[in-house]
């Protein structure tokens, strides 16, 4: 069984489980869409001249680059937490596919998912604040998946700690501020905090949103940047892993 064909199954699985669960998976959507719209009208309710000034762009551009980056880092995390708990993880070991690309299947799965919602949450807040809002919608994407390799990439690092680390609460609370700080610094135009993951991919979407010029050095920037991490998440992953199958903890909680 090719990559092509469980990438297949697991979008039918996705499918399936969004129309078992439509309610909660609709609720979700109401959900990022009223903190999407709350924002805005904070912001607005202190000053008006924030549309003006590009602060309402920046704000829903950094709390959606926010909820991809939450995202992305939990896609492998998660899954491995959730299929330790369930006691079915030694289970998936044993599928054609090795475990490292079966959790890249399904974090990129839970990626288009995630992008989705946030395009249409988008959408509907700049509708409803009569297209006011100026966020370039194709430049913000275009960084955010150019960023998405790091994010997967310590997603990994953090599965492969949580098969031998069985702790991964304590993992999630820990990582949180962190995906926040990394969304939230200054790193464009391009300096120190570039070097780190999803910064300054993150830091360009937001100076977009506030009519900055993005050139090409950026993107190339960012997509070395995303592979450097992914290879390093990957290699830590691996190692964890020899580790956890040498000690025989593999799914055990």
């Amino acid at each position: 069984m090719n990559l092509s064909t469980h990438f297949e199954n697991e979008l039918r699985r996705n499918g399936y489980l969004f129309r078992r669960y439509w309610i909660e998976s609709i609720f979700l959507l109401g959900l990022v869409i009223t903190l999407f719209g709350g924002f805005v009208f904070a912001v607005l309710s202190f000053n008006e001249s924030s549309w003006s000034s590009g602060a309402v762009d920046r704000l829903i551009v950094g709390f959606a680059l926010w909820l991809f980056a939450n995202g992305a880092v939990n896609g492998a995390m998660g899954d491995v937490m959730e299929e330790t708990e369930q006691r079915t993880l030694e289970q998936i070991c044993i599928s054609p596919l090795p475990l490292e690309k079966l959790l890249l299947i399904r974090a990129s799965v839970k990626m288009l998912t995630s992008l989705l919602f946030l395009l249409i949450a988008l959408t509907i807040v700049d509708k409803l604040t009569a297209a006011r809002l100026q966020i370039n919608f194709s430049v913000m994407l275009a960084l955010a998946l150019g960023a998405l390799p790091s994010l997967l990439g310590i997603g990994y690092a953090l599965a492969g700690l949580l098969l031998v680390v069985k702790r991964g609460a304590v993992v999630q609370i820990v990582i949180l501020p962190a995906i926040i700080g990394l969304v939230s610094l200054p790193a464009f135009p391009v300096n120190v905090f570039a070097a780190l993951p999803y910064s300054l991919g993150a830091a360009a979407a937001r100076a977009a949103s506030g009519g900055a010029r993005i050139d090409a050095g950026v993107y190339v920037t960012v997509g070395l940047n995303s592979l450097l991490y992914f290879v390093f998440g990957l290699l830590v992953f691996r190692w964890f892993e020899k580790r956890a199958r040498r000690d025989g903890v593999l799914g055990h909680l």
